[in-house]
């Protein structure tokens, strides 16, 4: 590992090339997902705040929201995440804990009023909000024995499939340029099927484009694992505009812009323990450092009805969210052999820019009702529903890509979402809780699992000041392999819990 760090300190070298990395099938909740990060009202209350309104962060879920605003408001926002991994692998569990800070909200409300008190708009709100849409930071470990393929098969499979040409890997004095040479003739399959060749995973077999493994059978007993640590986040700046329209209507949309910035470094290991000839690869160390970076656009819709004095109603539409993105990509990898004492070590000080890409996650319907006791306390509702099945990634004509949307058009569903929220006064103070459960997304393999939170918080009012305090925990499971693969056909899945703390303190003022 500090060999690749040292190598990633290096002067580096860019190239562009028109194959990103091969993207997987979790790939797209980085972009789907969210903490329901916000204010700690919010997050106090699981997030349950479509007809409720009157908060900063209600107005993601519903923006008409806004209109509920009597008076100018300004909140800033922090977190404290905590979040404990486990997992297991070939019956061996292995345990990873994460804890920082994150900045989940700030943002303003400003409420205008008509001249004319029997205008029909009664008044209308213009909002400027930031929030933390997911932290991104995480560190995990899978390790375990009984795997039957050798990482050394995915070269092998990659060099094979694609019929990568000898002249990839042709002899080169300088590795960098080597590698490059390699991309330049066969994309990301012929970097692939370099850095193999060069660390003897790989021979040249009889004719040109066919190879030959030097790696343990499916027959070995193999000691496998895979470590990842990540970092950055996904957030959002919202404008809201709203509007109350007579006494008992409510209307509101917002225009959002998201920023993307992510990286994860992952480092897939093995040790092949059976009886080996001599010059067979005993061990593999294969490293991805991968960047992620851009922005996005979507905006939202919503309407909120006063039934009754008390009960309240609304309807909420959010539209997918319009990714334009870039990767950058660093590898490396070392080998050792049976019987030779030096090991082959390669980290080409190369950086791969690849193409701009796309993504598009799906929109999302929210169905709310509240109600609301003599402002005494109140009860909420959401339910919403998202087709996950309508993911994409673009190019469309790129064969990576389209692999991927077929397994997203075949493998998701129509997942739902419940939150439940409540809040009671208590003369300057508040109580809150609440539950919130999310659907897993896929049809058969459980890549991402079924989410589980449940919220708690308390609020001060002083003046024309509020202070609240909340505390969520959340716990899914995913699903993860030895490697990141469109499909995966070589390697069981590691089964991964994430069981997540937030603390989030908000300082809230009307003015």
């Amino acid at each position: 590992m500090n060999k690749f760090i040292l190598g990633l300190s290096a002067t580096l070298l860019t190239m562009s090339v028109a194959q990103a990395q091969e993207p997987n099938p979790q790939d797209i909740s980085r972009y789907t997902e969210s903490d329901m990060n916000g204010t700690a009202r919010f997050k106090g209350m699981s997030g349950a705040f479509g007809a409720v309104g009157g908060d900063l962060s209600a107005l993601k879920i519903n923006p008409a929201g806004g209109a509920i605003f009597n008076y100018n408001q300004a909140a800033f926002s922090l977190s404290v995440a905590n979040k404990n991994n486990k997992t297991n692998y070939l019956n061996n569990s292995e345990s990873k804990n994460y804890t920082g800070l994150d900045l989940g909200q700030l943002g303003a409300i400003f409420v205008f009023y008509p001249d004319d008190s029997s205008a029909f708009m009664k008044k209308f709100a213009l909002g400027l909000n930031y929030e933390s849409t997911k932290n991104l930071h995480n560190d995990y470990r899978i390790l375990g024995l009984g795997q039957t393929n050798s990482i050394g098969e995915y070269f092998y499979q990659v060099a094979n499939r694609n019929q990568v040409p000898f002249q990839a890997v042709s002899e080169n004095s300088n590795a960098n340029q080597a590698y490059i040479n390699a991309s330049n003739i066969a994309g990301f399959s012929g970097q692939q099927t370099y850095l193999a060749h060069e660390t003897f995973i790989l021979d040249k077999g009889a004719k040109d484009g066919e190879y030959v493994a030097n790696f343990g059978s499916n027959r070995d007993t193999y000691t496998q694992g895979k470590y990842v640590s990540s970092n950055g986040y996904n957030s959002k700046f919202s404008g809201n505009f709203s509007a109350q329209l007579g006494e008992r209507l409510f209307v509101g949309g917002n225009l959002n812009l998201h920023l993307y910035d992510y990286t994860q470094t992952s480092h897939a290991v093995e040790v092949n323990h059976s009886p080996l000839e001599k010059d067979v690869v005993q061990s593999i160390s294969y490293s991805n450092y991968q960047y992620t970076y851009g922005t996005g656009f979507s905006f939202n819709l919503g309407v909120i009805g006063q039934i009754t004095e008390g009960l309240r109603a609304g309807v909420a539409y959010e539209s997918p969210t319009w990714y334009n993105l870039h990767d950058e990509l660093t590898q490396g990898i070392e080998t050792t052999r049976f019987g030779v004492n030096e090991p082959s070590i390669l980290y080409p000080e190369v950086v791969n820019i690849y193409e701009r890409y796309k993504v598009s996650t799906p929109s999302k319907y929210t169905g709310s009702l509240a109600y609301v006791f003599n402002e005494r306390g109140l009860i909420s509702v959401d339910y919403g529903i998202r087709d996950y099945s309508n993911s994409r990634f673009r190019p469309k004509n790129d064969r990576t890509y389209q692999q991927l949307n077929s397994f997203y058009s075949n493998e998701m569903k129509v997942a739902s979402e419940l939150r439940i929220g409540g809040e009671y006064r208590i003369k300057q103070f508040s109580i809150r809780g609440g539950y919130r459960f999310e659907e897993s997304p896929y049809k058969n393999i459980k890549y991402t699992g079924d989410l589980n939170s449940f919220s708690a918080g308390i609020g001060y009012e002083f003046g024309n000041s509020r202070l609240d305090l909340s505390y969520a925990y959340s716990t899914r499971s995913y699903k993860t392999s030895l490697l990141d693969l469109t499909v995966n056909d070589l390697y069981s899945n590691a089964t991964w819990k994430m069981k997540e703390n937030w603390f989030n303190l908000s300082y809230t003022i009307n003015f």
